[in-house]
């Protein structure tokens, strides 16, 4: 759910790391033979440093098998958050109102919510914002309205359901940019998706979910709100060396990843939700195939196939191609996975309550584990398509200069050869097929980092409505996926230097706890942000420029970019407004 600062360069490597199907019956032999590969990676993972892992795999024959590896205290009821694997079950329940004729998803936003009609827009003469934009990340929404995410772990149902009905009346203090401009990611939006489902169903989102969803698919241990007297939550974990265990994440926008659940229940879930192909399931087969349809047309920047929401990727299988679906979840200390795959009805889930230096091999196991099961029914390796071949390569030196995506500020250095600055990393770039290539070296060059993740991710350089951009991606992660560099000229223009320095909020559950502002020696604002997540400090920094009203923009497009920072002067000291907090000055 959240971008994890500590362990992203792991997660990002771990990462990139309709005709009638015939099947056959497993023999015993194979059944045995594939169970025993994916105990083994199981085990793998769980002694790894992880406390525990809960897992869901359907084999595509009508079995499945589900579980916990590692702590052996805990029961098979035990739940496990997944994050925004919750947002699967929102976008469901959208087109169930969807077929119930008591929302169309090309309805503008405002039917069910008029406070959006209440919001500053960045420019004249924007749309309104659709659900169908919303559910695909093009809303032009903030991406994440830190104020208020995180909830007192203590925190009754109560207390919870007021803070998340309470969405709305945020809308008329906050801007909103361009919808269906960028891909930008937003877990504010799918909050408001659950205030949409409340209205139109005329029912609380809980009991929505419970009667729609989880009980449909035969799902008794799964809830959005927990019980708070009969909780069944794992407890959390975090630490590298040592563990220590973490408050229960309790968050304020419920549809976009509050969900509790188990193996059992999830393997439940995706036999239901498989059963909508033949109208026997948690969707009609005309609203389960618009959940997997493409729904992005207009491709500028990315290369990315989102259904409603559930990331799409094409591969090819048995001479043929075949496309793979799912989300990943992360609501710190808990990690999950969940990919599938809807003709042969294979699929695999993973989540662990621990968040370490092993918690990025969830993404990958779980992967690898999925293309296990689909091997055994198709008798083919699932492999991803190749890169499509570019006429052209852009020399580097007409791209030289700093950057900003929603993964930090990058810089592109002259040399010989020149250098991508990524992740506080100088890479190589070295041309590959009209593209380039990342090489780490380290010890002043002695020694070179050799990863399969690191060496099959490309750069392409390119420009895209008048600006100068690159993208990072490989055959795994579509470009797009990992966000888009724009390249911007430093002005060397600053608000007053008293602003320089750290600010705070006193909110001791606060995502970001406190922020910093500095000028850089490149002739920019640098924003150093803060956060908090399972017990982990992470830190992500961005740069600004400073508006026309003597404020600061985050410049670039995508997840948490665009947004805007004011600059406050008091008898009582500086502040800066931002994603909904007041930080004071230290």
């Amino acid at each position: 759910m959240i971008f994890i600062r500590k362990v992203s360069l792991i997660l990002l490597f771990s990462f990139i790391s309709c005709s009638a199907f015939t099947k056959e019956k497993l023999s015993e032999t194979n059944s045995q033979k594939i169970e025993r590969q994916i105990q083994a990676k199981l085990s793998e993972l769980a002694d790894s440093g992880l406390d525990s892992v809960t897992y869901a795999v359907l084999y595509g024959n009508g079995t499945s098998k589900s579980g916990i590896v590692g702590n052996l205290s805990l029961k098979p009821d035990t739940q496990f958050k997944i994050g925004s694997i919750t947002k699967l079950f929102t976008g469901i329940a959208i087109l169930q109102l969807q077929e119930q004729r008591k929302l169309n998803l090309d309805d503008p936003i405002s039917k069910f919510i008029p406070e959006v009609k209440r919001m500053a827009t960045r420019e004249k003469n924007y749309r309104e914002i659709t659900i169908r934009d919303v559910l695909i990340h093009r809303s032009g929404l903030p991406s994440d309205l830190s104020n208020g995410f995180f909830l007192d772990p203590n925190a009754s149902n109560e207390d919870i359901l007021k803070n998340f009905r309470d969405l709305p009346k945020i809308l008329p203090s906050l801007e909103r940019n361009e919808p269906g401009k960028v891909h930008s990611y937003s877990n504010f939006g799918f909050g408001l998706l659950g205030i949409v489902i409340e209205r139109a169903a005329n029912q609380s989102i809980e009991e929505y979910f419970q009667k729609n969803i989880f009980q449909k698919a035969g799902m008794s241990n799964t809830n959005l709100l927990e019980s708070e007297d009969h909780s069944k939550l794992s407890g959390g974990y975090s630490g590298i060396f040592w563990k220590s265990k973490t408050n229960r994440p309790i968050i304020r926008d419920l549809t976009a990843g509050s969900l509790a659940t188990t193996g059992g229940d999830l393997a439940r879930f995706m036999t239901s939700f498989f059963a909508s192909k033949r109208n026997q399931g948690l969707l009609s087969k005309k609203s389960f195939d618009e959940f997997h349809k493409s729904q992005v047309s207009d491709r500028a920047i990315d290369s990315m196939d989102i259904g409603l929401p559930v990331m799409k990727k094409k591969f090819f299988g048995d001479k043929r191609v075949y496309y793979s679906y799912g989300h990943s979840g992360s609501l710190p200390p808990f990690i999950s996975d969940l990919t599938y795959e809807i003709e042969t009805e294979t699929a695999s889930f993973l989540s662990t309550n621990t968040l370490t230096l092993a918690t990025g091999k969830v993404i990958a196991t779980n992967q690898s584990i999925w293309k296990l099961v689909f091997e055994e029914q198709t008798g083919s390796k699932p492999e991803p398509p190749s890169l499509p071949k570019l006429e052209n390569l852009n020399p580097t030196k007409d791209f030289l200069g700093t950057y900003v995506s929603s993964l930090g500020i990058h810089e592109v250095k002259d040399g010989n050869p020149n250098k991508l600055n990524f992740f506080n990393f100088d890479f190589k770039l070295t041309e590959v097929d009209n593209r380039y290539k990342l090489n780490l070296e380290i010890l002043f060059g002695l020694i070179t980092i050799r990863d399969p993740a690191l060496d099959s991710l490309r750069v392409e350089f390119e420009e895209w409505k008048g600006e100068k951009i690159f993208t990072v991606y490989s055959e795994e992660s579509p470009k797009g996926m990992l966000g888009v560099a724009t390249r911007f000229e430093p002005d060397f223009q600053y608000p007053k230097r008293e602003f320089f320095g750290n600010y705070k909020v006193k909110d001791p559950f606060a995502l970001t706890k406190k922020i910093k502002l500095e000028n850089d020696k490149r002739g920019f604002v640098k924003l150093a942000v803060y956060y908090s997540l399972g017990g982990a400090e992470n830190e992500a920094s961005f740069a600004c420029r400073v508006d026309s009203d003597g404020n600061l923009r985050i410049l670039g497009y995508g997840r948490n970019l665009g947004e805007k920072l004011v600059l406050k002067e008091s008898e009582k000291g500086l502040k800066i407004l931002y994603s909904g907090y007041e930080f004071e000055k230290d």
